[in-house]
């Protein structure tokens, strides 16, 4: 095995400089404290996801460029695949193979998901998969509608400039910027009902035989409450009302289909939407007796209502999608704090301006997943069980460490707050040196870390199950200064050098391996359980900690299911050909390449 310092010798000695320690701590210093006794939560492997992509669901073979793309999954510690597709999800057909594609006029095409999750069987150990159900009440029928999008290309030199419902015999001007006729929905889809949808579990299960442990999240179709503009053919009723209902009725046969299901929803699109449902007008907020409800308040107190009234369960994940649009680096790296913040005022609130049900424009605080846990526990009461998601956003700046800042502060701040699902839509670079970073070297346990400028310098700690390791990481989030550190240890014993691991500077995609990326590793010192570091500015850093006098982690039975291990030792990794060849599972609960 490479070690770590070898890897990265060239790189070590700046690290060094950067990263100084001292015996004597500054008192101009940000403090951290981390109490390894203190806030212990298992952490969901679920975190370290992202949606599918560069896995083909048309070819049963394991492609060179399928095989560079899954090894670089494994190394960086991805742990889960939100494999749906999205809107294309909607309408897929399980038995016919097919799916309307609603942002390409509706054309339907080819797809069978049950090859993409035969592949992560076979070639992903540690990486679950989530596929999705459909609940509009129709899936595709037929690939012989489809506007005839090549031809027009090759007549126009270009595509219509609108995702136009063509598919169906549609019509549309010259220019491709008006629609003269709407294609006819009845063509190309067919009736698919809440009994058809599940049915995709006793044909995984029992006909194909897949260990379903691995697919135990199921997404309740994608952004309903814009079903209205995403699938305007099928000209839906789309209601608060309306949508609960479809809820209800699939995610009920769900359940009895198979009890052990994780159900995830309401999977609505956007800041807005959080509060709205398919537009922009007030009428299409959820009324209720005294006021207009929030969209997802209201979702909740129904989904509540029903799984009472019904003694079944109906919710396991409360999944939401969020795309910030804020240019500004300030706005940026604070986005992690719409999340749980309440004293954060997000420059981009809108939607939850009508949190209340009228328009309140003063009002810029979203801690929009905090305002969730208050309604699940308001309507489904103490203890429901029912955890956080985040399944698609666009963290994306067009430096790479902002990038990594951006989504090191969302990983950090969903460790601390017992999210269990985070699957960005978009990857960019940074994003895979960063999870590398949080996955590969953090521990299974999150435990307490306080800082005095949280703003500024925020640290995010693990610890291992027998309590004898401590990664500590910080985001440094000061545009241009370096920032110096003063870390207290409580209940942990560390003294004498430890090594240190950062990220700065990234330019472009640098990860390739475990042992081949932009690490820079370096050293610092304990002395009487204190730590002190200089941070470059908008930099990540970890401090791998160590004790000799270990106290054993409190297990908590973690959240996230992970399936029975197999035989440590046990390789699957991939040559050229797509060949397993090396990958090695080094203990329970986390696969860990070395």
């Amino acid at each position: 095995m490479k070690s770590i310092l070898t890897a990265f010798s060239t790189k070590a000695s700046l690290a060094t400089v950067l990263i100084a320690s001292a015996a004597t701590l500054s008192s101009a210093a940000i403090n951290i404290t981390v109490d390894a006794q203190k806030g212990i939560k298992k952490i969901s492997p679920y975190l370290y996801g992202r949606n599918i992509d560069k896995i083909s669901d048309g070819n049963t073979e394991v492609t060179a460029d399928e095989s560079a793309f899954i090894n670089q999954m494994l190394d960086a510690g991805i742990h889960f695949l939100r494999a749906n597709n999205g809107n294309n999800a909607t309408r897929y057909n399980w038995r016919h193979k097919i799916t309307v594609h609603p942002d390409w006029f509706n054309n339907v095409y080819s797809h069978d998901w049950a090859i993409t999750a035969q592949k992560v069987l076979d070639n992903m150990p540690g990486v679950d998969a989530m596929y999705a159900f459909q609940l509009t009440g129709y899936a595709a029928s037929s690939t012989e509608y489809n506007f005839p999008d090549w031809n027009w290309y090759q007549e126009h030199g270009s595509y219509p400039s609108q995702t136009f419902d063509l598919a169906g015999g549609g019509e549309v001007s010259d220019d491709g910027e008006t629609l003269i006729k709407a294609g006819d929905a009845s063509l190309y889809n067919m009736e698919w009902p809440a009994d058809s949808t599940v049915a995709i579990i006793p044909h995984w299960k029992d006909e194909l035989k897949f260990d379903m442990s691995r697919f135990k999240y199921w997404s309740m179709d994608n952004e309903m409450e814009i079903w209205r503009g995403t699938h305007s053919d099928l000209d839906l009723p789309v209601t608060g009302d309306f949508l609960v209902e479809r809820y209800i009725d699939v995610a009920k046969k769900a359940r009895a289909a198979w009890g052990d299901i994780k159900l995830t929803g309401p999977v609505v699109a956007n800041e807005w939407f959080w509060c709205s449902v398919s537009s922009y007008n007030k009428q299409d907020r959820p009324k209720g007796p005294d006021r207009d409800y929030c969209w997802l308040e209201y979702f909740i107190m129904k989904v509540a209502e029903a799984q009472k009234s019904s003694g079944t369960r109906l919710l396991d994940v409360f999944d939401i999608h969020w795309y910030p649009s804020e240019k500004d680096y300030e706005s940026r790296v604070n986005w992690h704090r719409v999340l749980f913040d309440t004293t954060y005022n997000y420059p981009g609130a809108n939607g939850i301006k009508m949190v209340n049900g009228g328009w309140d424009n003063d009002n810029q605080k979203e801690y929009i997943f905090k305002r969730i846990n208050d309604w699940l526990e308001k309507y489904f009461g103490k203890d429901h069980g029912i955890t956080l998601g985040i399944t698609e956003t666009d963290l994306n700046d067009s430096d790479p460490m902002v990038t990594a800042l951006i989504y090191a502060s969302f990983l950090g701040t969903m460790q601390d707050n017992d999210v269990e699902i985070f699957t960005p839509w978009t990857w960019g670079d940074g994003m895979y040196e960063t999870v590398h970073l949080f996955s590969r070297y953090g521990h299974p346990n999150r435990v307490q870390s306080t800082s005095s400028n949280d703003s500024l310098v925020s640290a995010y700690s693990s610890i291992s199950n027998k309590g004898d390791s401590l990664t500590v990481i910080f985001v440094n989030r000061a545009e241009k200064d370096a920032q110096d550190v003063n870390l207290d240890l409580a209940n942990f014993a560390s003294n004498g050098t430890v090594k240190t691991l950062t990220l700065q500077d990234l330019q472009g995609e640098t990860f390739v391996s475990h042992t081949e990326n932009a690490l820079q590793a370096g050293t610092a010192t304990a002395t009487g359980n204190k730590v002190a570091l200089k941070l470059p500015a908008k930099s990540i850093t970890a401090v791998l900690l160590t004790t000799s006098t270990p106290t054993v982690v409190d297990g908590i039975r973690p959240k996230a299911t992970i399936r029975p291990a197999p035989q440590y030792g046990a390789t699957s990794r991939f040559d050229t050909k797509g060949r397993n060849v090396t990958h090695t599972r080094t203990s329970p609960g986390y696969y860990i390449l070395r």
